[in-house]
């Protein structure tokens, strides 16, 4: 990408641009004030990549313009400082190959160039490869299942979901290729699956800051930990916060640490998370519930490389990665004003959206057989499969929660199971009909109530054990503190269970 042109009607900003990019090498064939001179300049000369502002001079936008770039075939990269929501949401769906907050960095800016022409050049390949003729190999067009240690083109046979994923009596499919996960292995091998893993191949080996967006239950600590061990940094720490987890009041000192005496309690100096994760990664769940001061924070973390402890009085160099994931809509945060725009469009580098369940039935025969061995190890159990009218009761269902409310079902018909066949699934009381219209905050609550009756299960099942060998935080897979966060959010007392 050594040919760029910039879009751009600030003179002073469109002037910056061009000494940071010829002073790293690049050759700058010109800079358009408005969308249509920008059009009438690439029919001159191709560019190699476009940085286009959302707002211009003249009656086209940089949305408008990048349309036509997609058009072309020409990658862009979105200069921008606007936090309108549906202007967010109007540029998202151009699919740029990066985004840009102003006032930039020439760090920042050389960085993201960096990462689209790799994402381009990328993206070329695959399709190079999906429209070769076939040799015998199949394509990445296939349907699939995708593990960590084999390519994209493998292949497996095509399976219907409404077939069963395993049938008492009859022989099994192969084993189902998969990534190398513990129990939450990420399965799949529809299209919209097989999307999620190009993207989870392009990033992985990067540094780049990367954003997990989707609904609860879909898999996004499942990506972030493939994404952690396929990059050079998997020798480092990986931690994982659940900022939903931490009370805000504690949670600058939980991130950066304290010096002794900063506050009252402070008996000695502490390091945070991001001074223990030095040279790793660091997961940021739900990051949507940050606050806005330790948002800005962030920011600065991922601007300047550098932390400061609560009392302490220097900047201490910092080299992390960061993964950030939410359920919730960022564009409408933004709106709203709990979500800062800059560090959206910091962590919105590499964004990665994961399917709900219900866009990805053909998966639903795969995941159950993955669960029914996982549970028949850990519970000693001998499930041979799924009846068949279960089997299609659960692909009509709309799974508001998603992989984890099927993995939850599955557990409790294993339990509940008088023979080595699953017989009978209790799905929650709305009809199937009714479910696929419910509004997203009634589908968040339903996902909400069956998070809590199973934590109401795991630990009746633990008579009330919450942590340690055998307890509750073990069984459901989270860390003890998350747990009593939980039981907190959903208001379970001790009379209760």
């Amino acid at each position: 990408m050594d040919k760029i042109l910039i879009v751009e009607d600030e003179l002073i900003v469109a002037r910056d641009l061009r000494k940071t990019l010829e002073k790293a090498g690049y050759k700058v064939i010109g800079v358009s004030r408005t969308a249509e001179k920008a059009l009438s300049m690439i029919q001159e000369i191709r560019p190699s990549l476009v940085l286009v502002d959302i707002f211009l001079k003249g009656d086209l936008t940089g949305i408008d313009l990048a349309s036509r770039l997609n058009e072309e075939d020409i990658p862009f990269i979105y200069l921008s400082a606007n936090s309108n929501q549906s202007v967010l949401e109007a540029a998202k769906s151009t699919h740029p190959y990066g985004f840009i907050v102003k006032p930039f960095r020439a760090r920042d800016l050389l960085v993201s160039i960096d990462i689209a022409k790799y994402r381009y050049e990328h993206n070329k390949e695959l399709n190079r490869r999906s429209q070769a003729p076939s040799t015998g190999a199949a394509s990445l067009t296939d349907t699939a299942s995708v593990t960590g240690t084999t390519s994209l083109t493998d292949t497996a046979p095509p399976i219907d979901p409404a077939s069963p994923a395993r049938e008492p009596g009859k022989n099994r499919q192969a084993p189902v290729k998969r990534f190398a996960f513990d129990y939450a292995d990420f399965i799949g091998r529809s299209a919209i699956m097989l999307k999620v893993f190009n993207q989870i191949q392009q990033v992985a080996p990067f540094d780049t800051s990367v954003l997990l967006l989707g609904e609860s239950g879909t898999g996004k600590e499942v990506v972030a930990n493939h994404i952690y061990k396929e990059s050079g940094r998997n020798h480092r720490p990986f931690i994982k916060i659940n900022c939903a987890a931490v009370p805000s009041g504690l949670m600058e000192a939980d991130f950066f640490g304290y010096e002794k005496g900063a506050f009252t309690g402070a008996t000695e100096r502490k390091q945070g998370k991001f001074e223990l994760a030095a040279g790793g990664t660091i997961l940021l769940d739900e990051i949507g519930e940050m606050p806005l001061d330790i948002q800005a924070k962030l920011l600065r973390v991922l601007q300047e490389k550098e932390i400061q402890r609560i009392g302490g009085n220097t900047m201490i160099k910092t080299d992390i990665r960061i993964i950030a994931a939410t359920n919730r809509n960022l564009e409408m945060e933004i709106a709203a004003g709990r979500f800062r725009l800059d560090l959206y469009y910091r962590l919105h580098v590499f964004p990665i959206v994961l399917p709900p369940l219900r866009q990805r039935k053909e998966d639903i025969s795969l995941l159950i057989d993955h669960f029914i061995d996982h549970y028949n190890r850990t519970m000693d159990k001998n499930i041979a499969g799924v009846d068949k009218t279960v089997l299609q009761r659960l692909v009509d269902y709309n799974w508001p929660g998603n992989v984890r409310e099927l993995q939850f079902l599955i557990e409790r018909s294993i339990l509940m199971a008088d023979d080595d066949t699953i017989r009978e699934i209790i799905l929650p009381e709305e009809h199937p009909d009714l479910v696929k219209n419910i509004p997203a905050a009634d589908s968040q609550k339903a996902i909400e109530e069956i998070e809590k009756a199973h934590i109401l299960s795991i630990l009746g099942q633990c008579n009330f054990k919450i942590s340690g060998k055998g307890g509750a935080a073990e069984l459901l897979n989270l860390q003890p503190s998350v747990l009593y966060a939980k039981i907190k959010k959903f208001g379970i007392k001790k009379f209760f269970y």
